[in-house]
Formats: C-alpha cells, structure tokens, sequence
C-alpha cells in the first residue's frame, strides 16, 4: 500500500489482487503537494493491474481547491488511456460529489463513473 499525506489530509492507494481492484481512499483538505501526487500515483497502480476496477473512497475527502481538481480530471482522463472499464467512486459530501462529477464529465468519461 502507498500513502500520501498524513493523518489529516492525504491518500492511500492498494491493488487488491484477489478482487481485482485498484482502492484508492482519500481524506481531509489537501494540500498542494498532497494533489499533485494524486494523479501520478493512482495512475501507476492502475497500470500495474490492467483490467482492475478502479475504486475511489473519498467519503472522507474535503471538497478540493484547483490543484485536486487537476489531478482528479487527470485520474479520470486516465480512464480513457488505460482503457479501464470501470470506475467506482464514493462521497459523503454532496459538495465532493458534485465536484468529481463535473470532472468526469470533463473528462468524458461521466457514463463510465458510478458515483455513490
């Protein structure tokens, strides 16, 4: 498992083999440096685990400033070159939500999404 961050804002992300998924959590209210790593970080997992559903927790993830931003519409135009067919994405936040969905609308990927 790789993290990021610490204890009050940050992300961690694991390839579950068995399941074959690639579980990314995030929390708190990142900083910049905390943001930039997102994409790049999330990004070599999934390569790692061609095929695997990519899952993002970030029911505890803080609405993001434009530095998080980037790095989700990054993540989320990822999708497209990993050829990644699916992708799971879970908030608390309606704020957070409705953040990620607009990225991912972005990213032309919104149908590819599920959001929870």
């Amino acid at each position: 498992m790789q993290r990021v961050g610490d204890e009050s804002a940050g992300f961690s992300v694991e390839v579950d083999w068995p399941k074959g998924t690639v579980e990314v959590s995030g929390w708190g209210f990142w900083n910049v440096e905390v943001s930039r790593s997102f994409a790049r970080t999330v990004l070599d997992a999934a390569q790692q685990a061609p095929g695997a559903k990519l899952i993002l927790d970030m029911s505890a993830l803080k609405p993001v400033r434009d530095e998080g931003q980037a790095a989700f519409l990054e993540v989320f135009a990822g999708l497209e070159l990993l050829s990644r067919v699916e992708a799971r994405v879970v908030t608390a936040s309606h704020l957070t939500k409705l953040q990620l969905q607009r990225l991912a609308r972005e990213a032309g990927v919104l149908e590819r999404v599920r959001f929870s």
